[in-house]
């Protein structure tokens, strides 16, 4: 009989033992619900939610190592140029016609410009070196 008696509070432990267990894994389980939003922690928290990349890290662009200088010439200058160079034959009046047109076409074609009649940047610096002459 004693030794029933002890068998009995033996289960009753082990089975108490395994319950509790059992509901300490469950606990253990559950995700972890925040009862506050997540932006009211962040300001409580000094968090700051709306700068997330700070300014440190983040790069800007490389800029150019040389630009080159934008050079605007008046139409009569660009005549007087393509003319020191030998590609335009008539006269200085400033006004873009064909023949200016076409001198600037093979200017850009010999000089390795994109020939495309227009007078750019490049266009404009390479027509400078003439100008002097």
């Amino acid at each position: 009989m004693f030794t029933k008696m002890i068998l009995v509070v033996f289960l009753v432990f082990a089975l108490a033992g395994c319950a509790t267990g059992s509901k300490k894994q469950a606990v253990q389980s559950r995700p972890v619900v925040s009862e506050k939003p997540q932006k009211t922690y962040q300001q409580e928290s000094d968090y700051d939610y709306d700068n997330t990349w700070p300014s440190e890290s983040y790069e800007k662009p490389a800029k150019k190592a040389y630009s080159e200088p934008a050079i605007q010439l008046s139409l009569g200058q660009i005549q007087r140029a393509l003319k020191n160079a030998g590609f335009y034959q008539g006269p200085i009046d400033g006004k873009i016609g064909p023949k200016t047109k076409e001198a600037i076409v093979k200017f850009q074609k010999a000089k390795g410009l994109k020939a495309d009649g227009i007078v750019g940047k490049r266009t404009s610096a390479a027509l400078n070196k003439y100008l002097s002459q």
